[in-house]
């Protein structure tokens, strides 16, 4: 199941979506059924499954039939709400895994489990963590929303200030923000420092993994983001890249006072 396609990874993965999905696309078999989503270049994941030898690909609407209305969000752009076309792959996976299976027990005397109609909404309707997870936190008496989110490039974090327009127009906001090194770190930020209009209202983090942007690259790619929450980096004979790990909890407990 390839779900979808944005340019991202840019430095692993190429950097035009149809090199993005011929990546991606090394996860087809020969002799398998291959499904994919919407924002993907279909016609390279054709050829794609052609030349692998797959034994089908197959979009939604071949699984579930013509496309209901969808459920879009307002913002400066419009999008198609990303859990509902999220619960439409993983539906239809489930429908094509029951095929699958189906033929695979055809000719034996094993009992192939049917997955009910039923039972496949209730379990799409579940949503996994960080995919505009919502919480309440309680600080000083007061219950703080926290929208946790990983947004990982430019559609993305459109995507998520569009529904936090249309979810929370009036609410006051502060976004605690980290991001990969291998991402358009001024082109990214910039989508932010629009939405927030003052920079104060950014806190900037680290996380100790490898490929995380340091503060100071993502000072150095965007220096409006100068007047925005931040710990200064620290270089010493221990942390010769001035990296602070400790950035994201520090950041976090004074976004939430």
């Amino acid at each position: 199941i390839i779900t979808s396609i944005g340019l991202e990874h840019t430095r692993i993965l190429g950097d035009t979506v149809e090199l993005i999905a011929l990546e991606k696309g090394g996860i087809i078999k020969e002799g398998r059924p291959v499904l994919v989503g919407n924002n993907v270049p279909f016609e390279t994941l054709k050829q794609c499954a052609e030349e692998k030898k797959a034994s089908q690909i197959y979009q939604c609407e071949d699984l579930l039939g013509p496309e209901e209305e969808q459920i879009m969000i307002e913002g400066k752009e419009t999008f198609e709400d990303y859990d509902a076309e999220n619960s439409k792959i993983s539906k239809a996976g489930l429908i094509l895994l029951q095929f699958h299976l189906a033929e695979q027990t055809f000719d034996t005397d094993k009992t192939l489990k049917i997955i009910l109609p039923d039972t496949i909404d209730a379990g799409v309707k579940i949503r996994p963590p960080c995919r505009f997870e919502e919480i309440d936190i309680k600080v000083d008496e007061k219950n703080v929303r926290v929208i946790l989110d990983v947004a990982h490039n430019p559609q993305a974090i459109d995507y998520l200030i569009a529904k936090l327009r249309a979810n929370y127009p009036t609410a006051n906001q502060r976004i605690v923000v980290g991001m990969s090194a291998d991402k358009d770190l001024k082109y990214c930020t910039n989508i932010l420092l629009d939405y927030v209009s003052d920079p104060s209202k950014l806190h900037l983090v680290e996380a100790s993994h490898p490929r995380a942007a340091s503060i100071s690259s993502i000072l150095e790619a965007n220096p409006k983001l100068s007047d925005s929450h931040y710990e200064v980096p620290q270089t010493d004979d221990l942390n010769k890249d001035g990296r602070d790990v400790s950035s994201v909890s520090t950041q976090v407990q004074k976004a939430l006072k």
